[in-house]
């Protein structure tokens, strides 16, 4: 479990401990990491701290090596860890080190526990299932929001490639896309104009609707219950702006129905 101090990776790591699974959290946060860890211990959890840069290759790869070392097989991998970053400003003052700095958390880090838990899983051939935590805002984009969006957007691609490269094996893999979720990360931040959503859910919402689609085919996983009006009104934008070819013979058999002289004097 990645990014579990705090946020969404915290509310999976308790949830997924309190039904008696043996859970390694990781945070680069490394205080408040274990303080949360010897908390859910206090409560009879079987979790195991570690204090880690997910943007580092040889820190990612002992951590693997920890996780498969203290847990043998792994059933579920969280690829969760996230930073908002900049917002609120458009994309040429947005400085670069930033924009940097989010895309090696949101994306790069990401890449990398998948490389290096994903082969691991493939050689015991039993069945896993990998989290990716993408976003909403891998679909819809405001103004003032190009670096942690176009991470995001990333992410969405390498879950989307990571399914086809699984496709017939054991390992599933989900993409979770929440929208606004209350946590510390979005305290105090003011969404940037069109990418916030209108509705907020908890981070126990999101870890309870990641719980229920273990084991199954989901490939989206959506949080929030104004996702079906935000991605429609994003596709219909897509689909205004695409010129569609002209009807092939077979579609001209069968043409649309036309409307009827009755109906067109009304």
């Amino acid at each position: 479990m990645t990014g579990a101090a705090s946020g969404i990776g915290l509310a999976l790591s308790a949830r997924f401990a309190r039904a008696g699974a043996r859970v390694v959290m990781a945070d680069i946060a490394g205080d408040a990491l274990h303080h949360r860890a010897a908390e859910l211990t206090a409560q009879g959890a079987q979790v195991t701290a570690v204090t880690a840069d997910l943007t580092d290759p040889d820190t990612v790869a002992r951590l693997a090596d920890t996780a498969f070392g203290l847990l043998g097989d792994i059933d579920v991998v969280c690829n969760n860890a996230g930073v908002i970053g900049p917002v609120g400003q458009p994309l040429w003052e947005v400085p670069l080190a930033r924009m940097r700095q989010v895309f090696e958390v949101n994306h790069w880090a990401h890449l990398l526990v998948a490389r290096a838990f994903v082969p691991r899983l493939l050689e015991r051939g039993r069945p896993a299932h990998l989290i990716h935590t993408a976003s909403m805002s891998a679909f819809v984009v405001g103004a003032g929001s190009a670096a942690y969006a176009a991470s995001k957007h990333a992410d969405l691609a390498i879950a989307r490639s990571l399914r086809a490269d699984l496709r017939g094996t054991a390992v599933r893999v989900s993409v979770l896309c929440p929208g606004r979720v209350d946590t510390p990360m979005v305290h105090g931040l003011t969404a940037p104009r069109d990418a916030g959503g209108d509705t907020s859910v908890s981070a126990d919402d999101v870890a309870r609707l990641v719980g229920d689609a273990l084991g199954s085919d989901r490939f989206y996983l959506f949080s929030n219950p104004d996702a079906p009006l935000r991605l429609r009104d994003q596709f219909d934008d897509v689909r205004r702006h695409v010129s569609l070819p002209p009807p092939s013979p077979e579609e001209e058999l069968c043409p649309e129905p036309k409307a009827t002289t009755a109906a067109m004097k009304q």
